[in-house]
């Protein structure tokens, strides 16, 4: 699996905002992104814990983000979930 910690750098336009959230939910109801939301503590920020995969096709799955390369920054870490509380793991309104 991967946690993805991305940062937009700037004041991205509505429209570039759009395209982020079309290319993470089509990722989402593919079920290449498990969990998706914004940061609490970062302004522009958010993170996403994607399956498990090639790292390559995590590469391409990035390389078609509206902010894709020069507009944000993105935080890749590799890890092995070992423990999984799904209790913990609720949906916020």
């Amino acid at each position: 699996m991967y946690l993805i910690d991305i940062e937009i750098k700037g004041k991205p336009a509505d429209v570039q905002v759009e395209k982020h959230r079309t290319w993470f939910k089509n990722h989402f109801e593919a079920g290449d992104f498990v969990i998706v939301g914004p940061s609490k503590t970062k302004p522009l920020a958010g993170i996403i814990i994607a399956k498990s995969m090639p790292q390559e096709h995590l590469n391409q799955i990035i390389s078609e983000d509206e902010f894709y390369p020069d507009g944000a920054i993105y935080n890749i870490n590799e890890f092995q979930a070992k423990l999984v509380n799904n209790q913990a793991i609720q949906k916020e309104g």
